[in-house]
């Protein structure tokens, strides 16, 4: 029996909603703000303060992102120092996710430091006009002017021959801002590189050059244009460094990932700076990216589709099945992936376009985890509102989201991933028709045992960041989604499943899918997740499940040899980039059992999660088992029927609410976590 790919389109959507569904009102219960798909905030001067964080925070925003491009070290210490204040004040927990410069071409001109330590520029414009000689060097100069441009990155000049085409542009522009000033390579020196304007533009900011690859084939990652500059620039390294001293950081994004490579290197030099349990997003913004993007989302633990940037190496009548086939195959993977650039115009506006309302909407409906926003928060006019109304179109798309079919969908996809090493970690043609004479050049690659992952993640067990030792060449794997299974590994079993057509899961996995569709079946309430590493929730998550997911994470103490350090905080924050996930933090070191899934039930009621008498379906260990358990809600909704008692009574050691354990991003050593309140 040959291996199935898909090639169809999928419909998320109800196709028996109707019309008055329309024309009444939308209801929104501020109670699951956040429940769905995630919104990720790029914190700028327009939304550093605290009391504007406290109201980004009450209107859905689940992850602060730094970019680290623009602004000093002094003004991003402010801004965790604020978030934390806001966490506090708001008792809600938020993530934070730093974003490196890395291989970001930035045309160099004067600044100046404001109070607040935000960078400046002159606003005097760049007026280009279209015909005009466009210099790009590597040379120190006074300061940029129309005709000439320096820029940071030395290499540049033999990355680029005459006839390609580079775009400048405003970093963090937006669509309703201006278009962009495209140049053609007409001679290449040792230091300059002589380029023609193909347009009239006038811009100003900070402005970074693209190398578009749109001529160019990259069969290779190997062929990259920018394979050659650093992963991180030494600015970025001293950010990392000098953060991981005093905040958490949840998670760092690679910007220009292109291979697997990138990442490896990316998590050794994270691991040498302490931070090993912070988790990497890798940025997929190059046609690189996409010819390598199995091989990167297999590693990576999540993904940043940065559609902007893909604009310049993709044409726009492309762009919407690139955009379909990125989800669709994070989604069988259970990888979050977040999205960017939905509603540029409102930087100047308070209300999106219909356009821009649209494309949130079906990026929800095609299954995305969250949506990014960029500017429209870091420098825009209504950044509150932006999170408002971006929240409100997600949460009013997930209703209309054929859960059944996503369902039932990656039922049969999980056919292919499970059986096939090689669709896991194919890159070339990953995005174009696949064949059977498509994997000849695959059988080099070393595979990865099932059995040793297996043994190490089956039941959700291991170290939150990546595996302890290398696995048969493979250093790093995600804990979050599915891990990769090789042909040879289980013949026998592989056999069977084509004789018979039956899919073939991990344990972990066939658990996941089964509480999401006793759920359903069931109508229940809620589903609850009790998480060590990530793997079990993310896929739960990966079916997109109609009601409420809750991840109760019990934080552990674990030796790093020189010490101790509490485990767990982290993951709870990192869940808040997954679909419907909410995480739960429960006092440390709690035992497991019936109390603390009583508490768990009481502390989704009193958030409004669950109502009472609903049924729970909970993944959990009982006696070492891995299993999948349904409960009801009692009257009041402070814990869950018994079939010997009346209630269950929740035990001593309580499960603690979100409000009541929003940990703030500090150091693991600075964190205090005696005395915070239970639900008592």
């Amino acid at each position: 029996m040959r291996t199935r790919f898909l090639g169809r389109a999928k419909q998320h959507f109800f196709m028996d909603a109707h019309m008055n569904e329309v024309i009444e009102p939308s209801v929104h219960d501020d109670s699951t703000l956040g429940c769905g798909t995630k919104v990720v905030v790029t914190i700028g001067p327009a939304s550093q303060s605290v009391d504007v964080m406290c109201q980004l925070l009450a209107h859905g925003m689940s992850c602060a992102r730094l970019d680290l491009t623009w602004g000093s070290i002094a003004f991003h210490k402010t801004t965790l120092k604020n978030l934390a204040m806001a966490m506090k004040r708001t008792k809600k927990l938020c993530a934070v996710w730093v974003d490196t410069s890395g291989r970001e071409i930035i045309v160099e001109r004067r600044t100046t430091v404001d109070e607040s330590g935000w960078v400046a520029l002159d606003k005097t414009p760049f007026d280009f006009v279209k015909g005009a000689t466009v210099t790009l060097t590597t040379k120190s100069v006074e300061d940029a002017t129309p005709s000439l441009l320096p820029v940071n990155i030395k290499q540049l000049p033999k990355l680029v021959r005459p006839g390609q085409h580079l775009q400048v542009g405003r970093f963090m522009a937006t669509g309703a801002e201006g278009g962009s000033l495209f140049l053609q390579v007409t001679s290449v020196s040792e230091e300059d590189i002589t380029c023609v304007a193909m347009n009239d533009a006038s811009l100003v900011g900070l402005l970074t050059v693209i190398v578009s690859h749109r001529e160019y084939e990259l069969t290779h990652h190997s062929q990259d244009l920018n394979v050659e500059l650093p992963l991180f620039t030494q600015g970025d390294l001293e950010y990392l460094k000098e953060f991981g001293k005093e905040f958490e950081l949840d998670y760092v994004s690679l910007s220009y990932c292109n291979s697997a490579a990138d990442i490896t290197e990316a998590r050794e030099t994270l691991d040498r700076m302490g931070l090993d349990q912070t988790k990497i997003i890798a940025k997929v913004e190059r046609k690189a990216a996409i010819h390598n993007y199995e091989e990167i989302i297999a590693l990576a633990d999540g993904i940043l589709l940065s559609r902007g940037n893909l604009g310049v190496d993709f044409e726009p009548e492309e762009m919407a099945h690139l955009q379909k086939k990125c989800i669709i195959r994070c989604n069988a993977i259970a990888r979050p992936i977040i999205l960017t650039r939905f509603v540029d115009t409102m930087v100047n506006t308070p209300r999106p376009t219909r356009a821009e309302a649209t494309d949130v909407a079906n990026a929800v409906l095609d299954g995305v985890d969250g949506v990014m926003l960029g500017a429209e928060t870091l420098r825009g006019l209504y950044p509150v509102e932006t999170v408002d109304t971006v929240s409100k179109l997600c949460r009013c798309a997930e209703q209309y989201f054929d859960y059944r079919s996503h369902h039932e969908d990656l039922m049969g996809e999980a056919f292919d991933e499970e059986i096939s090493l090689e669709r896991s970690f194919y890159s070339t043609n990953s995005l174009s028709d696949l064949t059977a004479d498509s994997f000849s050049h695959m059988q080099s690659l070393k595979p990865i045992q099932v059995e040793q992952l297996e043994k190490k993640h089956d039941d959700d067990l291991g170290s939150p960041s990546v595996l302890d030792s290398d696995v048969d060449g493979v250093t790093k794997v995600s804990s979050f989604g599915l891990l990769p299974i090789t042909r040879g590994s289980s013949d026998a079993q592989l056999l069977k499943i084509e004789d018979f057509g039956a899919p073939y899961m991990s344990k972990v996995e066939s658990i996941a899918s089964s509480a999401v569709r006793t759920a359903e079946k069931i109508n229940a309430g809620l589903i609850i997740v009790f998480a060590q590493s990530g793997r079990t929730a993310s896929l739960v998550s990966k079916y997109r499940p109609p009601m409420p997911v809750v991840s109760v994470v019990v934080p552990t103490l674990q030796s790093d040899k020189l010490g101790w350090k509490l485990e767990g905080k982290y993951l709870a924050r990192q869940c808040l980039i997954m679909r419907g996930i909410t995480p739960l933090m429960a006092a440390p070191m709690s035992g497991g059992g019936s109390g603390l899934l009583c508490e768990a039930v009481a502390a989704a009621s009193a958030q409004g999660l669950v109502r009472p008498m609903d049924y729970a379906v909970a993944i959990l260990s009982e006696h070492g088992n891995f299993v999948v358990k349904v409960v009801k809600v009692d009257a009041e909704g402070t814990g869950i029927v018994s079939f010997g008692e009346k209630y269950l009574q929740p035990e001593e050691e309580q499960l603690m609410t979100l409000p009541s354990f929003a940990t703030p991003p500090t150091s693991p050593g600075a964190t205090d976590t005696g005395g915070v309140g239970s639900l008592k």
